[in-house]
């Protein structure tokens, strides 16, 4: 898996920042057995990404879930809910065909402010 390369993305519009595409796979692209282990790992992802800009998933003010299949939202459903649960973010779930990745199973995109 030597040729794998990262697909997200972090933008910044004023105080915002929009964290595009993560993903839950590991350095070299290899992914984790469970599904809800891929959403926490792109939630950790995402949370030190925020930090660079001072933010936190705190001031999460909407998350994007993308899988492959629907029924797997169930096994992310806790660790979104749990990282999430201060801010308290609109929610949008969309089912994809596929991602760049082949290995990848989910990919979370994020956009947080300090205002509400």
């Amino acid at each position: 898996m030597g040729d794998f390369s990262r697909n997200d993305i972090v933008t910044v519009h004023g105080d915002e920042v929009t964290c595009t595409d993560f993903d839950g796979l590991g350095p070299q692209g290899e992914r984790p057995q469970r599904l809800a282990e891929e959403c926490q790992a792109a939630l950790n992802a995402i949370s030190d990404a925020l930090a660079e800009h001072g933010l936190t998933l705190d001031q999460t003010r909407h998350v994007a879930a993308m899988l492959r299949e629907g029924d797997g939202f169930s096994q992310c459903q806790s660790a979104l809910g749990e990282a999430l649960a201060a801010a308290r973010p609109a929610l949008t779930l969309r089912i994809v065909q596929g991602f760049p990745d082949t290995n990848q199973r989910i990919a979370l995109s994020l956009i947080a402010s300090p205002s509400p």
